[in-house]
């Protein structure tokens, strides 16, 4: 929902890992994650963590679901989003949007939004901390007690198919939904929070009632409470708040029944992509190959050896970007930032990705440049998986430094913490993120050997090259004849073909 205008935001964030529970007639003693920041459970499994910050007068309190285009099935993808926005439409404490928005006024709201992405919907805002208790009552009436009045469910289906629509003529958009549907073939729509139009024009108030009974309980659900606030403090106003919150008899595997196991191995070839694309340069192209990397509901360890290597990697002076750069027939610039690779960490969705900026006035070989690329990348990284010393002690103790650097940055704001813990709530467990650094500096040369073997070398990516649309035009044969396939909108939505939507 943004500010004023209850529009919602996707975004790509993240989900995953169940915490236990305490006896609520004793006194909880939290878990102290850092000298500031504490995680409590409530009885009915509901996790707390609490990030004190004195510095300024204000608090920021945000409540997070493990739910969103994770938990769809074809049929419900877009629902999750559209029940974000009827959160804001009226509960049991203000019987409609517009006394909601009075409520987040009179609270004196810094700011306020809720969003829906792949593995997470979270809705958050900042206040006064004098407002701790009504803040925290506020969130209590919207995710427990939401009215979902027919009238106003009418009015956001038309706000959310809107959104929907704008989505199909972004650029940025729908290039992202055709790798999705391509390297995630098995379930496409669980990485596709917006979901189809069909979908929210057949949505009822009773699917979306079974979504709140099904996701919207406290096992499933954190609460994150940052700024001028006491720790015991809030745990109590909590405990008295949100502790009569039911689970409804769901069960964890039942929330993850519906979540597919995606293909580690979705091509047998290597899949050649060209975006005509209007906002980059006529004097560059960018490449990126894509694999399927690990998941963090399965591959818990082979994480820590993907994001080691991706920190090695990620070096300015390393051998991976010196040796990109310095190779001619690529025409990348001199500079280290135009070479890139990344892992990133999603439960049933992991994604390695190589990157690169190539300048050139001869862009007919610009399709021959990104072939010659992938096979370097590919050429490389099998080079490296038969190396006995990956990342030696010394490139370990920078990381090590960088990872502490990183936390001591993340508590100079009450937020930053939090938005931490939300991620390893969300994609692994608490304990992920307490052991995180040992684990990541402690992953064996032997470790990233295998997980290279595994997930890169020899497999088959997805490769994208982006090239001004102009410049395409004039390339377009180079293209067709090295074996690439040009994206457009029509191809991107994983629903087009079922519902025959161009």
């Amino acid at each position: 929902m943004k500010k004023h205008l209850f529009l919602s935001t996707i975004v790509v964030l993240l989900t995953s890992a169940g915490l236990f529970a305490n006896s609520p007639e004793q006194k909880k003693e939290p878990l102290k994650i850092t000298d500031s920041c504490y995680y409590y459970t409530l009885d009915n499994g509901l996790s707390l963590f609490v990030n004190e910050n004195h510095t300024v007068p204000l608090t920021y309190i945000e409540i997070a679901v493990r739910a969103g285009a994770i938990t769809q099935s074809r049929e419900t993808a877009g629902l999750f989003h559209l029940y974000e926005h009827m959160m804001f439409k009226g509960n049991s404490r203000f019987d409609n949007s517009a006394k909601v928005q009075k409520a987040l006024s009179d609270m004196g709201t810094a700011s306020w939004n809720g969003t829906t992405g792949l593995e997470c919907v979270n809705y958050f805002f900042t206040i006064p901390s004098s407002e701790l208790e009504n803040g925290l009552e506020f969130w209590n009436a919207a995710i427990r007690e939401p009215l979902m009045e027919e009238s106003e469910f009418e009015v956001e289906k038309k706000v959310v198919i809107s959104e929907i629509q704008g989505n199909e003529s972004n650029p940025d958009r729908y290039i992202g939904y055709y790798i999705n549907s391509h390297l995630f073939p098995d379930a496409p729509w669980q990485l596709d929070p917006s979901g189809s139009v069909s979908n929210i024009e057949n949505a009822t108030l009773e699917t979306l009632r079974d979504i709140q009974k099904k996701y919207y309980v406290p096992e499933n659900a954190a609460l994150f409470v940052g700024g001028d606030v006491d720790h015991e403090k809030v745990y109590e106003l909590v405990n008295k708040i949100y502790g009569t919150w039911k689970n409804n008899g769901v069960s964890p595997e039942e929330i993850e029944s519906v979540i597919v196991k995606q293909k580690d191995a979705p091509f047998e070839k290597p899949y050649l992509c060209v975006v005509p694309y209007d906002k980059i340069s006529p004097q560059i192209a960018q490449v990126n190959v894509m694999y399927r990397g690990p998941d963090s509901d399965f591959n818990e360890e082979e994480t820590y050896a993907a994001d080691l290597l991706g920190f090695a990697m990620g070096d300015p002076d390393s051998e991976y970007k010196q040796t990109f750069i310095n190779d001619k027939k690529l025409c990348i610039p001199m500079d280290p930032d135009y070479v890139s690779s990344g892992y990133s960490t999603r439960r049933r969705t992991g994604i390695i990705s190589f990157s690169a900026v190539m300048i050139s006035d001869d862009f007919d070989s610009v399709a021959e440049r990104t072939v010659y690329f992938k096979d370097k990348v590919n050429e490389y990284m099998t080079s490296l998986s038969q190396k006995e010393f990956i990342v030696p002690l010394k490139n370990r103790e920078r990381i090590s430094r960088r990872l502490r650097d990183d936390k001591v940055y993340d508590t100079e704001t009450f937020k930053g913490p939090l938005s931490s813990l939300r991620y390893n709530w969300v994609t692994n467990s608490v304990d992920y993120y307490l052991s995180y650094d040992d684990k990541v500096i402690s992953a064996s040369d032997k470790d990233i050997q295998n997980y290279i073997k595994k997930y890169i070398a020899g497999k088959n990516p997805i490769v994208v090259v982006y090239v001004n649309s102009k410049v395409y035009e004039k390339t377009k044969e180079a293209y067709e004849k090295a074996g690439f396939v040009e994206v457009d909108k029509s191809q991107a939505f994983w629903w087009q073909e079922s519902e025959g939507e161009k």
